[in-house]
């Protein structure tokens, strides 16, 4: 479980590494709860529980403590009451408190939960694998999300319409929620049994009660749900959703004299609409045209110095919702290894990847993102449990306008593009058997220089069996998948010699480069065993591979293939609170990696832990050992070369975070062997909380690092090419900036900044000699004062290898001093549930320099004078239901 995760899915879901002691015990422990019909007098929603069907003798109670004393009499008592009619599910709480007056009821935005609050499970299905969660705090914010694979993924992007409002008195407080049947998934069955699991979190406490016990050794969670009873004559419901936007925006920039594209204003309207329909109760189809993402934050701004793309998350509400269903990752584990995936939706309106060659006074205005025409999603679950998700998009042609002397053109920097993607999923066996699958198809109508860019046609799929047993005890997987990409001989090279492949390196074996190709077919897959619960220890070990020729970046997400990837991994977990902490987990990590050549190209191994200490505090650390590895990219093309290894550790250290003030820092750091790299970063974090509505939360951050062979150029001679190194000096500064100010759960203002600066410094330039020398400084020549010289006027450096008096070759000033900022201030009033108008304003300042600085007061000085960019939009939305 995730500490970033929402309180609420803390509640629901985090126990979903834990199972019972024995299937017997299990199914002897179930309890469960009769729901009573309402007809023709439905409870009104105001939280104060004075309807005449609160008053009937049908509460539910009985909790058990999961936090922190697992299975332990829970500190306050809890009831809860179900009720229904034909159109709705009605829930009430009573949340019994002794010391009333130390409720947290912090005010939040909606699906940011904090304070006290109760949720429900509701496992409407009744297959033990999927449930819909509805939670709300004593102060009456809410928050949803969909659980599936019996708890192992969630998906908080669900946005149903219910309602819910809570009440304090001076026993407590008491909770109402409307639930629309339309909003639920189940059967047409007369007499139905759902699975049902009620939560309540106590914040001063830091408590987790839940109405049906779950052991914390437990894999899985939903399974674990006990039983609602009582549901007559329901009638599966469809649910239809119509969503028209209207967006007015204007802009102001700095303009640039001679640029009739830079004027310095901008005004633009735009409308769309998004519906969601369901085909049947279990499937529903999400339709967006012309989507609008204008109030998404954007992403943060970086440099980046190595030749691989850099991943940014997903944050279209439109892609994330139901993502869980669209998903085939090619590894396990998490960071960086889950980044890699069949679908990256980010492919979908992603930026144009061409752009026009311009002659002198000639100017271009080319879009920042392909438009998205038309996008279609369809998801559902049937009651035999097959899970099925398709995405259908389609992009438009993007075109640059050019502008040379008064006169216009245009040229295509994106061709029109057919994205598709189609997963299924079917659960045997009470969901311990599990067959999963995916293909993606990615199809362009290309013309000119475009046919010599992009692949013309790009699939991919892949095949996922995964078996528990022992109750959930362990688990073995096995996962296979491929890709085929086409397209012009031109296209193909292009990816035979891009930053994934390389297939141009000298020294390669096991492929060769082939300029005739107009096709290129890659496999991968994963082979994993592990104990996933029960008990204070788990393991795992697991093999990943990815051949050369692999090629899924027209629409999923890999950086780099010819790998072959071994991993053990032991944990051990610790959860019953002592003197010394309240829970405590443990990681031991080692892996190795070759290439299809069969050479060794890394290995190393770490160790870390992480505890809770009594007075709520959080302690976290490791250190983490790398081999000497052999990198097929840092040449970018050129042969294989051998880079030190070296040792890194991290630690962190963050205060109670139920206190007004919250303090977090940590420190990291990397020292290579033969002094070949270090770096350094110091990140704080200060939250505070003045106001039961009001958050700020600043969080400065420094890195610096020192890099011997850091890259700079490749350049072609008549006999040779070389590849040119040096030391690089980089300076980071960060400062983030958050504030939060909830007027109520509906209306609420949010303010992000980020100002970035970044600097570094090249010298000491070199030239790799032997790539692959056992000894560490026979690798490069540094060049003497004799052999290099720096024309300033030019900004570049002249290299007279052989000193003969005649430059042999030059290359560019690589320094740099990037300044950014970003700022975004966002009002969000939800008028009706599910209904919102928007406020945004984005303010950017941006500023470049080929030279370094080392003195962070003239760089704040310098992006303070630079020009700002600024955006207006005010977005307004109604959802018909």
């Amino acid at each position: 479980m995730k500490h970033n995760l929402t309180a609420c899915s803390m509640l629901m879901a985090a126990m979903i590494t834990f199972s019972f002691n024995t299937l017997l015990a299990q199914e002897m422990s179930k309890n469960t709860c009769t729901a009573l019909h309402v007809n023709p007098h439905p409870p009104i929603i105001d939280g104060a529980l004075n309807d005449e069907v609160w008053q009937k003798d049908n509460w539910c109670s009985g909790f058990t403590q999961h936090e922190p004393h697992n299975g332990a009499e829970p500190s306050q008592q809890t009831e809860f009451m179900i009720t229904y009619d034909n159109d709705y599910l009605y829930a009430a709480f009573r949340l019994h408190d002794t010391e009333p007056d130390k409720i947290v009821a912090r005010v939040t935005r909606r699906d940011d939960i904090e304070g006290d609050y109760v949720a429900i499970g509701i496992d409407s299905y009744f297959d033990k694998r999927t449930a819909f969660i509805f939670c709300v705090s004593a102060s009456g914010t809410k928050m949803d999300m969909v659980m599936t694979e019996n708890g192992d993924r969630e998906d908080p992007n669900w946005d149903p319409i219910w309602w819910a409002k809570t009440t304090r008195n001076p026993n407590g407080w008491t909770a109402e929620m409307k639930i629309p049947l339309n909003q639920l998934r189940f059967s047409a069955a007369d007499v139905q049994t759902w699975g049902i699991q009620v939560g309540r979190h106590l914040y001063r406490n830091q408590e987790t009660d839940f109405w049906q016990h779950v052991p914390k050794d437990a894999p899985g969670f939903v399974h674990l749900f006990g039983e609602l009873h009582g549901l007559k004559g329901l009638t599966p419901k469809r649910q239809v959703e119509i969503a028209p936007y209207v967006v007015t925006k204007t802009e102001s920039f700095k303009p640039e004299e001679g640029n009739p594209f830079m004027t310095g204003r901008r005004n633009g309207l735009n409308a769309g609409v998004d519906a969601k329909i369901g085909l049947t109760n279990n499937f529903t189809l999400d339709l967006t045209v012309n989507p609008d993402f204008g109030q998404v934050e954007a992403d943060p701004a970086q440099v980046n110095l190595t030749a691989f793309e850099t991943y940014f998350e997903e944050k279209r509400p439109f892609f994330i919702e139901g993502s869980n269903l669209l998903n085939f990752p090619l590894m396990f584990g998490d960071g960086d290894l889950a980044t890699n995936n069949l679908f990256y939706s980010r492919r979908i309106g992603r930026a144009p990847q061409h752009y026009p060659d311009l002659g002198d006074n000639e100017y271009a205005r080319v879009p920042s993102n392909s438009t998205i025409l038309g996008a279609a999603k369809l998801t559902g679950r049937s009651s035999s449990g097959l899970s099925v998700g398709l995405l259908q998009s389609v992009t438009g042609n993007a075109w640059a306008n050019i502008d040379s002397a008064g006169n216009r053109s245009h040229e295509m920097v994106e061709p029109l593009t057919n994205y598709t993607v189609v997963s299924a999923k079917q659960e045997y066996n009470e969901g311990n058997t599990i067959v999963s699958g995916m293909v993606t198809s990615t199809n362009r109508a290309l013309s000119g220089i475009m046919a010599d860019e992009y692949h013309r046609n790009a699939f991919s799929g892949g095949v996922d069996l995964m078996h528990l047993w022992a109750n959930k005890k362990y688990l073995v997987e096995a996962k296979l998948y491929g890709s085929h990409v086409n397209g012009s001989k031109d296209a193909i090279l292009l990816t035979q010699t891009n930053s994934s492949h390389y297939f141009q390196r000298p020294d390669i074996k096991h492929v060769k480069i082939d300029s005739s190709r107009t096709s290129l077919t890659g496999t991968g897959g994963v082979l994993q065993f592990g104990k996933v619960g029960e008990g204070h220890i788990r393991y795992m070990a697991a093999v990943a591979w990815r051949s050369p020729q692999l090629e899924i970046n027209d629409i999923g997400y890999v950086q780099n293939v010819d790998d072959i990837f071994q991993v053990i991994w032991v944990g051990l977990r610790y959860w019953e609170p002592t003197k010394v902490y309240r829970s405590l987990n443990v990681n031991i990590n080692q892996w190795t990696g070759w290439n299809f050549g069969g050479e060794s190209t890394y290995k190393g191994g770490n160790i870390n832990l992480n505890l809770q200490l009594p007075n709520y505090w959080y302690v976290g650390g490791g250190i983490n050992w790398n081999g000497e590895n052999l990198s097929v990219s840092e040449l970018r093309g050129g042969p294989a070369l051998k880079l030190p290894g070296g040792w890194n550790y991290w630690l962190n250290l963050n205060s109670d975070g139920r206190k007004k003030l919250i303090v977090g820092v940590s420190n990291s750091a990397y020292i290579g062997n033969n002094n070949s790299s270090v770096s350094h970063n110091y990140s704080l974090s200060l939250t505070y909380k003045p106001l039961k509505s009001l958050l700020l939360r600043v969080s400065p951050s420094y890195s610096f690092s020192k890099s011997e062979l850091s890259y700079v150029d490749n350049i072609s001679t008549e006999s040779d090419t070389r590849y040119i190194r040096g030391h690089l000096n980089r300076n980071t500064w960060v400062m983030s900036l958050r504030v939060e100010y909830s007027i109520n759960p509906e209306l609420s203002v949010q303010y992000y900044g980020r100002p970035y600066f970044t600097s570094g410094k090249y010298s000491q330039f070199k030239y790799i000699t032997q790539p692959r020398a056992k000894k560490y400084t026979d690798r490069f020549l540094t060049y003497t004062d004799s052999q290099i010289s720096y024309d300033a006027d030019n900004e570049v450096y002249l290299v007279d290898e052989n000193t003969d008096g005649t430059t042999d070759y030059s290359f560019d000033n690589r320094n740099f001093n990037y300044l950014n900022l970003q700022s975004n201030l966002i009002v969000r009033w939800e008028y009706r549930p599910g209904s919102t108008v928007y406020f945004v304003w984005t303010h950017g300042k941006e500023n470049f320099e080929s030279v370094y600085s080392n003195s962070i007061g003239n760089d704040i000085d310098n992006l303070w004078d630079s020009h700002p960019h600024n955006i207006f939009l005010v977005k307004f939305s109604y959802r018909f239901n």
